[in-house]
């Protein structure tokens, strides 16, 4: 089901605040607050959904404590993605309840006191969001993984809403082409500039789904073209193409899978190609950051982050590696607008934690932030084992989304 809405003027400079990619104000200060988006609910196990702000000013005598929490909803199931850096162009951002098929409006309009605006609306003939992209109207496209189960394979969607979480339009992913193709519809860029947007298709469990990536029409959410991922004999690299990112020149994109295979989508105003343009001989790469001509990626089952040179997105190189300990799975990555720092948050499959480390924009090498770290821990991050926080949790959570706010 579509809804018609008026068109947004294209402006570059709007655009590239809005999608993030520039993510670097050198003008700007550090940023004071930290908002995680945590909880006790996971998978299946009900609990409390919350917003937990933490004390990110690095000159602060309080440095990583909890500032205020903001519960969300005492019936939620698993916190997962937010928008990747809080939007330059709106005093509220999305986040997502995945396994509840839930999506909230959290204003931070007073960073230190976040507040719920409300549901996000649910999407005829669509369910279980995913990602989102912020545009430069302020209005937000969204990815949903499934369909109403009435096309066999039942396809996913994407949907566009206004700031306050009202639908707009939406399209659905499936395709003639592919038919009974299992598309769940998950990683999502949008580049504004050349009336496009990309998404991906991966599942959130061991569901055996089609690896192909689609290019939509972005003003009017227009299924174009859906482009299976490039194989080779013997190899897996094109397995869970994962997540997006729109390039410096607003007309390509960077596809990085799951399986850590790496491809460069071009040619989308007119015949969008893809090919593989690197891959990294490790496993679950997943949530990357760009600063600039750097790209970094979290590899969960390689504990470590490894800094790419995409510069030439024909052909990124590797610059630099940082290891985690085996305890810490790497997976979210989002960066400070007003700093170099980046906030990490656990896959899930170990012990929960939220990190800030440290980017050598010369260098692409990441270090530890030193002072960010438990009272008396001999170990850098804020551990989510054992919390007392203001809004009565106690005891485990489990942390996803997360991002700096001024």
């Amino acid at each position: 089901m579509r809804r018609k809405a008026g068109w947004f003027v294209l402006v570059t400079l709007v655009a590239v605040a809005a999608l993030g990619f520039v993510s670097y104000n050198p003008t700007a200060k550090a940023s004071r607050y930290l908002y995680v988006w945590t909880g006790t609910g996971h998978h299946d196990t009900t609990g409390v959904v919350m917003v937990a702000v933490f004390d990110a000013d690095p000159d602060s005598k309080s440095y990583g404590s909890v500032v205020n929490v903001l519960t969300v909803d005492s019936a939620g199931l698993m916190p997962h993605h937010t928008e990747f850096v809080a939007p330059a162009n709106a005093t509220s951002f999305f986040a997502s309840d995945y396994a509840a098929d839930r999506s909230y409006v959290i204003d931070f309009s007073t960073p230190s006191r976040p507040r719920l605006v409300g549901q996000v609306a649910k999407v005829p003939g669509a369910r279980t969001m995913h990602s989102f992209a912020r545009l430069p109207n302020g209005n937000v496209i969204a990815t949903l993984q499934f369909g109403d189960r009435t096309i066999e394979g039942d396809p996913g969607a994407v949907a566009e809403f206004d700031r306050q979480g009202k639908l707009v339009r939406s399209g659905s992913s499936a395709d003639k082409a592919f038919p009974k193709a299992r598309i769940r519809t998950y990683g999502i860029t949008a580049l504004p500039s050349i009336d496009r947007l990309v998404t991906t298709s991966s599942p959130m469990d061991n569901e055996t789904t089609d690896h192909v990536v689609q290019v939509w029409k972005l003003s009017n959410l227009e299924l174009l073209k859906t482009l299976p991922v490039p194989t080779l004999p013997g190899d897996t690299l094109h397995r869970y193409p994962f997540e997006l990112r729109t390039m410096a020149d607003g007309k390509t994109a960077l596809l990085n899978s799951y399986f850590c295979g790496f491809y460069r989508i071009a040619n989308m105003e007119a015949s969008p190609t893809i090919e593989r343009v690197m891959h990294l001989p490790d496993f679950g790469c997943s949530v990357p950051h760009i600063s600039g001509n750097l790209m970094v990626m979290p590899i969960a089952y390689g504990h470590k982050f490894v800094t790419l040179d995409i510069s030439n997105p024909a052909k990124p190189v590797q610059l630099a590696s940082f290891a985690t300990d085996s305890t810490f799975f790497p997976h979210w990555l989002s960066g400070d607008p007003g700093g170099d720092r980046l906030v990490m948050t656990d896959q899930g499959d170990g012990s929960p934690r939220i990190m800030i480390a440290k980017l050598d924009r010369s260098t692409g090498k990441i270090t530890w932030d030193e002072k960010f770290r438990d009272p008396g821990s001999t170990k850098p991050g804020i551990s989510l084992e054992n919390v007392n926080w203001p809004n009565g949790v106690k005891g485990k959570v489990f942390a996803h989304g997360a991002l700096f706010i001024q």
